[in-house]
């Protein structure tokens, strides 16, 4: 960068590069590709009163508009366009080298409207839509079931509604300040649920502001919000999920986190396994612990990772010094818990390039790209 080059001047020249080539030889699966049908398509889908009454996307709060960090008009969430039907999804991948996509909902933060019904009215019509026109016009497209997730029970009976449609293979929630953590025994419903359809659980970025805390009253900047807040909350939700039992309960259940990122991790783990050890005397009192009459979690915090959790890769934030890329990666496993996502079409969009580095060896690269996707999710192979 030169040195008498603004950063907004620099910031507005950065644009995907080229897809690498390359990647024809692979079949590639993107685990976070969002999709936003037109407002009126949802209402078609929708029951009385919403249909009537909710005559746009609803409004979800922060006071912090991001057009103030990136000098272009909205959210950053449609830089590279928008995909609300099945051939706008087919067209954005054959531009960006992939086989098969799996869908999130595009629209912002769709748990924290208000008003919770919204939130199942929403979810509904965002599957059905998908069953009646999206799925049947392309195998390739995968989908996570939309649900309620701040009512779990709402949450779990949207998931047996629709969970046998071959198509959807995830259950999609997500993480934020203004939500309880996922892995809390309140949210059980929903993992039952998840598991009795072989559907992965998604935890995506949600409301990465912590509103109504101090810390939403302390943060003045876009790098703090998205690029180290989301990170923050991430680490609770998973430290949620481990210290609370969830697997211990539900041992198959497979979870993927996205946006939240990665590199944490292997800190994390250390962090995790030596609290517990040193300190395991309150994990008798969590609520799957007192059901169960067990005082320990039945491995160490860091073993789960191998067991139930998956990342998809986006945001890939490399680092400086080229060389630590390679020992990052070993340090988090990243060539066996990363799953390829663009994140199409925010502003954070990754292009695969990153995954053909010379220092990710052929299989890995197989890995990261199709298999471990393959792999974590039951029904790809479908």
């Amino acid at each position: 960068m030169n040195i008498q080059t603004s950063p907004r001047e620099f910031a507005r020249r950065v644009t995907p590069d080229p897809i690498d080539p390359r990647a024809a030889g692979y079949r590639v699966v993107d685990t976070d590709f969002h999709f936003t049908p037109e407002w009126e398509t949802l209402r078609r889908y929708m029951k009385e009163p919403f249909r009537s009454e909710m005559k746009r996307y609803p409004l979800v709060g922060s006071d912090y508009s991001p057009q103030i960090a990136t000098g272009l008009d909205g959210t950053g969430q449609d830089v590279l366009g928008r995909a609300g039907t099945a051939g706008d999804v087919a067209r954005v991948m054959a531009d960006i080298k992939v086989d098969t996509v799996i869908l999130s909902p595009g629209f912002q933060r769709p748990q924290s409207m208000y008003h919770p019904h919204m939130v199942s009215a929403l979810a509904s019509a965002f599957n059905d839509y998908l069953m009646a026109e999206v799925f049947p016009a392309n195998p390739k497209i995968r989908a996570s079931i939309m649900i309620n997730h701040r009512d779990p029970h709402a949450g779990a009976a949207e998931i047996r509604r629709v969970g046998a449609h071959k198509q959807f293979v995830g259950v999609y929630t997500e993480f934020g300040g203004n939500y309880e953590p996922i892995g809390s025994a309140k949210h059980d419903p929903i993992f039952a649920a998840a598991v009795e359809h072989n559907l992965v659980v998604v935890s995506h970025i949600g409301t990465f502001w912590q509103q109504f805390t101090p810390l939403a009253q302390g943060t003045r900047t876009w790098t703090e919000l998205v690029g180290i807040s989301s990170v923050s909350v991430c680490l609770a939700f998973t430290a949620s999920m481990i210290m609370q039992g969830l697997f211990d309960k539900f041992p198959t259940l497979r979870i993927v986190l996205q946006e939240g990122g990665f590199w944490w991790l292997a800190d994390f783990m250390a962090r995790a396994d030596d609290y517990y050890l040193n300190h395991p005397g309150d994990i008798k009192m969590v609520e799957r612990k007192i059901e169960a009459g067990e005082k320990f979690l039945h491995k160490l915090p860091s073993e789960y990772f191998a067991s139930n959790i998956r990342f998809s890769s986006q945001p890939v934030c490399m680092p400086k010094n080229p060389k630590h890329f390679k020992m990052l990666m070993e340090l988090c496993y990243g060539e066996d818990l990363l799953m390829y996502s663009s994140d199409w079409p925010h502003a954070t969009f990754d292009p695969l390039n990153w995954v053909f580095n010379p220092d990710i060896s052929d299989i890995a690269r197989q890995k990261i790209l199709v298999d471990n996707a393959l792999n974590w999710y039951p029904r790809l192979k479908a």
